[in-house]
């Protein structure tokens, strides 16, 4: 019984990690990922591609989840939980192909000069302890291709108060909406 209470305690409290890595590769259009807990146990991976109106994520080799354009805009206030990750690491490498244009060497440099500024703020605002980024620019070469690498961390009980949260706020919202309906029918 002890036992169990120190696992829970332990789950609860302490941080567990998730590395996130992600390739895009602009000639095949698509983007790859993964999710790993603890550095080495694969949770989750999948790709996503292009079609008219969207982004087709691609979770398994039968079934897609379609997001449009416009529900892509209001996603990240559907995903108020990520505030509570810890980003850890961070690295990229950048290979940009000099046979896609004239543009490519000021692309390299802007890409340079945002990099910078996000490893700025993820040392300075979000207590990254590491960020890396390495950009690359091959002559002959015609393809566009990012591969990086985020480490995360978050503990259960966190992730545990932000679900009660979203609950509370969807039986308000159902409640509220409930409450209008009765209103109308009056």
């Amino acid at each position: 019984m002890i036992i169990a209470v120190l696992i829970s305690v332990f789950l609860l409290l302490f941080p567990i990690f998730l590395t996130v890595n992600i390739y895009t590769d602009l000639e095949k259009k698509r983007i790859w990922f993964s999710l790993y807990v603890l550095h080495g146990i694969k949770i989750y991976g999948g790709y996503v591609s292009m079609y008219g109106e969207g982004l087709a994520f691609h979770l398994t080799k039968n079934k897609a989840v379609l997001l449009p354009f416009k529900e892509l805009i209001n996603a990240p206030n559907k995903f108020k939980i990520t505030r509570g990750f810890s980003v850890i690491a961070f690295n990229y490498v950048a290979e940009l192909g000099s046979e896609l244009g004239q543009n490519m060497v000021l692309a390299a440099a802007l890409l340079r000069i945002a990099s910078d500024l996000f490893g700025v703020y993820l040392i300075s605002k979000r207590q990254c302890d590491a960020y890396k980024g390495d950009i690359y620019f091959r002559l002959g070469w015609n393809n566009f291709k990012i591969s990086l690498r985020a480490i995360l961390a978050f503990n259960v009980l966190l992730l545990f108060v932000a679900a009660v949260k979203i609950f509370l706020q969807k039986i308000l919202e159902w409640s509220v909406h409930e409450r209008k309906s009765k209103q109308k029918s009056k």
